[in-house]
């Protein structure tokens, strides 16, 4: 064996050795621990599960970290970085509310957040006089422009 393969040899096989002690070290390495942010969502008059809510993981400066959609029974969980987040809830139906909540690492910060319905949806209201005049001259035009259709089919044929 010739010193050129020689130096090669210890070359390759100190390489190997440095890859596989460096592989460890980054296995070794502490994985940052998590914590959880659960959120149960109800109607604050009834108490129900509030169905097809939205809610939202933001950072302290507003920005979106995740967004969850609770289950039937109106919680929902997810992991995330422990730090201090704003969970806020968004319905059509509802007034959107939200809370400050703060995760420890391998912690569980647990919110119940009661949602006040907006003041439309809670009953149908009878439509206001004018809505009720501008549908009468809706449909009074609809029934002339299908009378004047029908005549018009009625002179080709149809």
């Amino acid at each position: 064996m010739s010193t050129f393969q020689s130096v090669v040899a210890l070359v390759a096989g100190l390489s190997s050795i440095v890859g596989g002690a460096y592989s460890m070290v980054d296995t070794l390495r502490a994985t940052p621990a998590t914590g959880d942010i659960v959120a149960d969502v109800r109607d604050a008059d009834t108490a129900k599960p509030v169905q097809a809510a939205i809610v939202e993981i933001l950072r302290s400066d507003d920005t979106l970290v995740t967004t969850m959609t609770p289950g039937d029974d109106g919680l929902s969980r997810r992991a995330v970085a422990p730090g201090t987040y704003r969970v806020r809830v968004v319905h059509p139906d509802y007034v959107a509310t939200a809370r400050d909540v703060h995760v420890l690492p391998d912690g569980t910060a647990e919110l119940r957040l009661a949602m006040e319905r907006k003041p439309h949806s809670r009953t149908t209201a009878p439509r206001p006089a004018a809505q009720r005049a501008g549908s009468a001259v809706a449909d009074g035009a609809a029934r002339a422009i299908n009378r004047g259709v029908g005549r018009v089919l009625g002179r080709i044929g149809f």
